[in-house]
């Protein structure tokens, strides 16, 4: 009945209201119900509502970049491509989409973006198999030795009491029952429907944000977030996790680029920035992780891909890493 009723484009609240207590009452046939049942019945679809309420403003929450403060372009860019993408997750969120559908269609348009296909070919979004030869668990592991570097240089880690109630508001949302965030997804072809809404959705704010002038690399480096903002919630880690890899995720970015150099199709273009310097500079000693990246880079890189000649190691830990398309 369930899968009838989503086929007919029942409204949500009403699914979950029926799921709820069994009834299915229709505003043209309350009279056929009686007291305690119109009572049970519309208390679910209250709950269904606050719930869906509460979980938007989560959602707004945690696509919103509290880290990005100043009034450069690039800081604007990099607000506008968050709030765009938060504006995709919401619609899925709104759809009763599965996070975890919303979760690899991030992933998939990210890889999309950093890694190279064949000349002439098309990206096809219901191929969801293109990338399975990219093993993703190193990634994941990289943003936990990321985090724990991050905390053991104590460098500017710092929680305040503003950033501490929004993460008790998002603890809170993930922690009811029957709540959106880490919601399976759907089987069979109701499933991949789901995913192309939300190729659709992210394909949006990707237009949204290239039409007022974000560019390619800022588009890139907000999907990588986006992913991982989605891989905490479905993960259920501890929101802290996200709270401290977002407050410095020049680094996180940085990082993940130097990682992903060893698939095949980047072409990795150093600029030298004093605001890099300053922060790789700060670290003592340099993390493995990253060193072993950058000399991954270089062997890679030699031979028909160089495109710039690295000064010295240390230096080239001091660089911005941009990727793009072959």
């Amino acid at each position: 009945m369930v899968a009838i009723l989503f086929e007919e484009k029942a409204e949500l609240d009403f699914i979950y209201a029926f799921e709820k207590t069994g009834y299915l009452v229709q505003s043209g046939c309350r009279d056929e119900w009686n007291a305690a049942q119109l009572k049970e019945w519309d208390g679910r679809l209250r709950e269904y509502r606050r719930r869906v309420a509460m979980e938007g403003r989560t959602i707004d929450l945690c696509f919103r970049l509290n880290y990005e403060s100043g009034r450069s372009e690039l800081s604007e860019q990099r607000r506008l491509a968050a709030s765009e993408f938060g504006i995709a997750v919401l619609s899925a969120h709104e759809r009763g989409i599965s996070s975890f559908a919303v979760e690899q269609i991030f992933c998939e348009v990210w890889l999309d973006a950093v890694v190279r296909r064949p000349p002439g070919s098309e990206w096809d979004p219901t191929d969801h198999h293109r990338f399975d030869h990219i093993d993703m668990a190193p990634i994941r592991n990289l943003l936990n030795q990321v985090h724990v570097s991050l905390i053991h240089t104590a460098r500017g880690i710092s929680i305040g009491a503003l950033i501490k109630n929004r993460i008790e508001k998002i603890k809170a949302a993930g922690a009811t029952a029957d709540t959106w965030f880490g919601r399976p997804p759907a089987p069979g072809q109701e499933g991949d429907s789901e995913k192309l809404f939300v190729v659709e959705e992210v394909h949006h704010a990707i237009m949204q944000s290239e039409q007022r002038g974000v560019t390619q690399g800022v588009i890139e480096s907000m999907v990588l977030r986006s992913w991982v903002r989605m891989l905490v919630f479905n993960e259920h880690e501890d929101e802290q996790f996200f709270q401290i890899l977002d407050q410095h995720w020049n680094e996180v970015h940085a990082a993940v680029q130097l990682h992903m150099t060893s698939c095949s199709g980047l072409l990795v273009q150093w600029r030298f920035k004093r605001s890099c310097v300053s922060w790789l500079d700060s670290l003592t000693p340099i993390p493995a992780v990253w060193l072993k990246s950058v000399q991954r880079w270089e062997s890679c890189c030699l031979g028909p891909f160089l495109r710039v000649r690295l000064p010295s190691t240390h230096c080239a830990h001091s660089a911005e890493a941009a990727a793009v398309s072959l």
